[in-house]
């Protein structure tokens, strides 16, 4: 990203934002560490990185207000949009509109499908950018403040994890397994609801 600065960033997370696969998480984590090493600052990439999935997001409801959910899985096709993934979305928009508006943002899959759902379920396009703006920037400033901090914890704790990794290790696979296992539960909650 650094060959790319602030305008790659914004790029990234533009496209992704429309729908076009980009791992934006990553993109923000990875900038958050080049931030330590000088290559960023943090407010003109914030801003460029939130400015970015606005205006993608922005250009997403547009599509979906206009255009509507048939060209959306015609075309959302090449870029893993489902009619079965866009349906189990809207059905729990529609019940939980701002709840998805902000929370959904932190949602890799969705985040992508939400502005189009706003645009098809004609949602208010003043009450839209507000909580989409405020979702993408506390979204962008958690990736990037965590980036930043990942790196600087790593460099403090990371030869003790390394030098004691058979105390590590069972511990992620623990939490991997708690992991797992909860999301399963919430998954069989969500079927019985159906």
């Amino acid at each position: 990203m650094q060959h790319l600065g602030y305008v790659g960033v914004f790029l990234a997370l533009f496209f992704e934002a429309i729908g076009v696969p980009f791992p934006s998480e990553t993109i923000l984590i990875t900038t958050g560490i080049e931030m330590n090493r000088g290559v960023f600052s943090f407010w003109p990439l914030w801003v460029m990185a939130f400015m970015g999935n606005v205006v993608g997001s922005n250009v997403a409801y547009l599509i979906g207000r206009f255009i509507g959910r048939t060209a959306i899985l015609r075309y959302g096709r090449w870029v893993r949009i489902t009619e079965a993934r866009f349906h189990s979305v809207e059905v729990n928009f529609q019940r939980f509109q701002l709840a998805f508006l902000i929370i959904g943002k932190f949602i890799a899959f969705v985040r992508i499908a939400i502005p189009y759902l706003a645009g098809i379920n004609k949602v208010a396009y003043g009450w839209f950018s507000l909580y989409n703006t405020m979702a993408a920037m506390a979204w962008s400033a958690l990736f990037l403040v965590m980036g930043r901090y990942l790196e600087l914890i790593w460099k403090h704790y990371g030869q003790t994890l390394i030098t004691h990794w058979y105390i590590t290790v069972p511990i992620l696979v623990i939490v991997l397994v708690i992991v797992w296992w909860v999301h399963k539960v919430i998954q069989r909650r969500l079927e019985v609801k159906e």
